[in-house]
């Protein structure tokens, strides 16, 4: 692995510099495990774990210290890399994941190599398995991690493949050369933002649709394969950014009898002290509804958002809905205050006070 490593030494910060570049608005952190072998072909160590953080110098001088191992046999511990990379790594249940397995040398056993100077041909001594160590990664984190494997020279291409294609969306690159290995990676993390950037995607519409949305007809609107809209949503729904699976279109507001009365604002509001706001929704439909209420206030400064609120009102009411607001501005004066409440994207009632701001 020694031009291997030196690739990855020598290219750690054009490869961040470009992935944070590409990937704005992200918070990324980084992780590490090192692997060699089992004694007696290797006495200094099995893994070494450096886990995840944003510290990106603290990940440059670690990966500094990476040397290859002198071993014994061909075949590394393989296994016990991913094995560890899945328990010992803090993992975010709330991120997208993405484990990179890079190697020169095939796995233990006989199922991943044909090498006559196999030290361990029935596997790992430990009793770890590669595929089935990405696999339970997989189960874990769903749609949520990203399995790729990277490896540097053809002893390794028929066992890692077979590693990369035992989970679904697993990806295997071939690197001829150690040079390649940035460009590769880099490939690796773009391909992943552009998911992450479909996701947002999925999430506005489905944030501005109340959840209520044919999925057929919205994978159209957003330009996605069917396919990949579900598997957006169900990423979404494993990060815990939506309660639930899309609901279906609704009906129209004229349909449910939706109805709005709006409230009253005072004429002199102080800034940073709360007031009620209270408006009236009536549903005669026997459908619990879901509507969105958003507040903005409007100085000269600009507009700010004071709240975002979503209220499940239920079926054959006449519901009020109370609002402790808080306007927040320096700045003093005239200003007004703007009530918008939605179903789905719609409007349903919009309605702007003029105010003044002490």
């Amino acid at each position: 692995m020694k031009d291997d490593i030196r690739a990855v030494k020598d290219s750690l910060f054009d490869i961040v510099e470009k992935v944070v570049t590409r990937t704005k608005g992200l918070s990324i952190r980084f992780g590490i495990v090192s692997y060699r072998d089992h004694p007696p072909q290797d006495r200094t160590y099995v893994t070494r774990i450096f886990d995840f953080t944003s510290n990106i110098k603290t990940v440059h001088k670690e990966i500094s210290k990476l040397k290859p191992s002198e071993g014994g046999d061909t075949p590394e511990a393989v296994a016990d890399g991913l094995h560890d990379a899945r328990t010992r790594l803090s993992w975010d249940t709330d991120a997208y994941k993405v484990l990179l397995l890079v190697g020169d040398a095939p796995p233990h056993g006989r199922e991943y190599n044909s090498l006559a100077d196999d030290h361990f041909p029935d596997g790992c001594p430990k009793g770890h398995d590669p595929k089935n160590e990405v696999r339970e990664l997989k189960r874990v984190y769903g749609t949520t991690v990203f399995i790729f494997v990277c490896g540097c020279n053809p002893l390794v291409k028929e066992s890692f493949q077979s590693i990369a294609q035992s989970v679904e969306g697993g990806r295997y690159y071939s690197l001829q050369e150690a040079h390649e290995l940035p460009d590769a990676i880099l490939e690796i993390l773009e391909g992943v933002s552009d998911l992450i950037e479909a996701d947002r995607r999925v999430l506005t519409f489905y944030q501005a649709n109340d959840g209520s949305f044919d999925i057929a007809a919205a994978s159209i609107e957003l330009g996605l394969e069917l396919r990949e809209m579900k598997t957006s949503l169900s990423r979404l729904l494993e990060l815990g950014k939506i309660p639930t699976w899309p609901k279906g279109r609704p009906l129209e507001a004229s349909q449910m009898g939706l109805s709005v009365v709006m409230g009253h604002v005072p004429d002199a509001l102080v800034a940073g002290k709360p007031f009620k706001y209270d408006l009236r929704v009536k549903n005669p439909s026997s459908a619990v509804v879901g509507i969105r209420i958003i507040v903005s206030l409007i100085t000269e400064d600009g507009v700010s958002e004071v709240t975002n609120e979503r209220h499940e009102v239920s079926p054959n009411t006449d519901q009020i809905i109370g609002m402790n607001l808080v306007p927040m501005s320096f700045e003093k004066g005239k200003a007004s205050l703007r009530i918008q409440v939605l179903y789905g994207s719609k409007s349903l009632q919009t309605k702007i006070y003029s105010t003044r701001l002490y």
